[in-house]
């Protein structure tokens, strides 16, 4: 596969210099041509979104707020930009709406990945389906099976990939075999797969496509590593540094 041809996926957006998942952090790695971006997004108690990666807002608000047990209001209205700079004061936890509507027109794309359950599918379908057009700008992605699964069948017409690092919860080396078999049985389009713990190499690849499926891989932020990924042939390579990796694989 042609390194030009490796789909570069800017996590939680240009995070490596904007405070993550903000609409700052977006329209910075739109500016600096990225071929996607990663966010993620949880539903509010009242049943609407909320684009944060964090179960509480601790981190990156200073306050702790249940996510899941908040209201959209009040959690968009907290600063999610100060930790990262004064100059990142503005930035709030953005809607999911919020958040699309910064995606240029054409080929660049949204992973949106669900933080939570399946609960949240009415809601992104919802959402999703007045851009239906523009399906080949979207994915959703997700660890959990059954939130990936009850996307595909809301929205068959959006691709779904799922999500797995290399060890699970119990720290035992995930069953790349099962995770294949399950994919499949969901009639998902990929995997996205973490780059530490799975045995990466070509026969691992090549059990992949032979499933039929597209292959993504999070998150590099290494220029050898991401050669290492390009030459493995992934479609797609997550990065907290978009910029770096269109330097490593010496895109225009």
């Amino acid at each position: 596969m042609s390194a030009h041809a490796v789909e570069i996926v800017a996590h939680r957006g240009f995070s490596a210099r904007a405070p993550e998942n903000t609409l700052g952090a977006f329209d910075l790695a739109w500016k600096n041509q990225t071929d996607a971006c990663e966010l993620d997004v949880y539903l509010t108690v009242d049943g609407k979104t909320a684009v944060i990666h964090d179960k509480d807002t601790k981190r990156m608000a200073g306050v702790s707020l249940d996510v899941s047990k908040s209201k959209q209001a009040d959690l968009t209205a907290l600063d999610a930009g100060s930790w990262k700079g004064k100059e990142w004061a503005k930035e709030k936890i953005p809607t999911l709406e919020q958040a699309l509507a910064t995606m240029p027109k054409g080929k660049q794309r949204f992973f949106i990945e669900v933080k939570c359950g399946a609960e949240i599918v009415p809601e992104l379908k919802r959402i999703l389906e007045p851009m239906k057009e523009r399906a080949e700008q979207l994915a959703v992605i997700a660890f959990k099976r059954d939130a990936a699964a009850e996307s595909k069948k809301a929205m068959p017409w959006i691709k779904v990939y799922r999500l797995a690092a290399g060890k699970t919860k119990e720290k035992k080396a995930t069953d790349l075999t099962q995770l294949i078999a399950d994919t499949k049985a969901d009639k998902l389009d990929g995997l996205d797969l973490g780059s530490s713990d799975f045995p990466w190499d070509e026969t691992m690849v090549k059990q992949i496509r032979e499933a039929g499926f597209e292959l993504y891989v999070w998150t590099v932020n290494k220029p050898a590593d991401v050669l290492r990924f390009a030459k493995l042939g992934v479609d797609g390579i997550t990065t907290d540094d978009p910029v770096m990796v269109r330097e490593a694989l010496g895109k225009k």
